[in-house]
């Protein structure tokens, strides 16, 4: 038997003897009694004779594992049977097989000098022109007094009776109306064409259609609007103080409206309540730019002369609405 193992057994079977030796001190009452008060012997057998045989067993997989055990048995009744276990550890990476290429060095290409290249001549400068005049549109034209105030009449038809005509006049100038006559052509004969005022404002217009209606039903009335032009300021009866309405200075009047807008923003630009208006006459639509407007007269007549010394402009005093 090998020293190892025999001074493995000689220790297990101290420790077994000092257990018993001494765990029974723990208890009293002396030594353990069996049932028929007989004293039991504590003292240890006699080891035997004969040598102790020792086996390993063997923990190798299975005969069908990959890994097969190889096995040796005993020669001799001293020897133990051994039995060799392959280690199951990965084996070691062959150096051969993990030689990486080493890293190789990046070479710079010679710098090449820089070509010069040839100077580019400068480029021929063309004569210089004179750039071509632009075309300027034409300033508008228009007079201050041109269709300054609208004016409503009331017509009464045309005629080619001339006795029927006569007849109609005198009735409408005996409801206190003016009475407008022109000469119109009707079938190829001469004829009259009758209208009733002129009015300032629509509203007077209407009432007087309503009562020539009234006293004339035959008559067809209708309500014409038309304007007319006004050299000079209106006088100061052209608005009695009974009738609503107020003055103003009109700059001028002009058949495109965007002229007008142009000259109402320079006025307000400078200071002046400038605005715009359209009005027919001759068949044609025109706007009207104003300032104003103002409930007394004198008030417009002031505008107007600061019109003149400020922004060189002439006006007419003008009643509206």
């Amino acid at each position: 038997m090998e020293p190892a193992l025999k001074t493995r057994l000689i220790g297990a079977l101290v420790l077994i003897a000092l257990a018993v030796i001494i765990v029974p001190m723990f208890f009293s009452g002396g030594s353990p009694q069996t049932d028929n008060g007989k004293t039991l012997s504590l003292a240890l057998p006699a080891s035997p004779d004969q040598e102790l045989t020792t086996r390993t067993m063997s923990v190798a997989p299975p005969a069908s594992s990959a890994m097969p055990a190889a096995a040796s048995t005993a020669a001799g009744g001293d020897q133990l049977a051994t039995v060799d276990i392959p280690s199951r550890a990965p084996q070691d990476v062959h150096p051969e097989n993990d030689q990486r290429p080493a890293p190789m060095p990046v070479q710079n290409p010679p710098a090449t000098p820089p070509q010069q290249s040839a100077p580019t001549p400068p480029a021929a400068t063309p004569p210089a022109t004179k750039p071509a005049p632009k075309p300027t549109a034409p300033a508008p034209t228009s007079a201050p007094g041109q269709a300054a105030n609208g004016a409503y009449t009331v017509s009464l038809g045309a005629y080619s009776d001339t006795a029927n005509a006569r007849s109609l006049v005198e009735r409408v100038r005996k409801l206190g109306y003016g009475v407008k006559t022109d000469k119109v052509t009707i079938a190829g004969k001469p004829g009259a064409r009758i209208s009733a005022g002129p009015f300032s404002t629509r509203a007077a217009a209407e009432t007087a259609r309503l009562r020539l209606k009234q006293a004339i039903p035959g008559a067809p009335a209708s309500v014409v609007a038309s304007a007319h032009d006004q050299s000079g300021d209106a006088p100061a009866s052209a608005l009695p103080a009974g009738r609503a309405g107020g003055w103003a200075v009109q700059i001028g009047a002009y058949s495109h409206q965007a002229d007008a807008t142009a000259l109402r923003d320079k006025l307000r630009k400078a200071g002046f309540d400038g605005y715009v208006d359209d009005v027919r006459s001759g068949g044609r639509t025109l706007w009207r730019v104003r300032v104003g407007p103002q409930t007394q007269r004198a008030d417009a007549e002031k505008i107007r002369g600061d019109l003149k010394s400020k922004l060189k402009l002439a006006g007419v005093v003008v009643t509206v609405p």
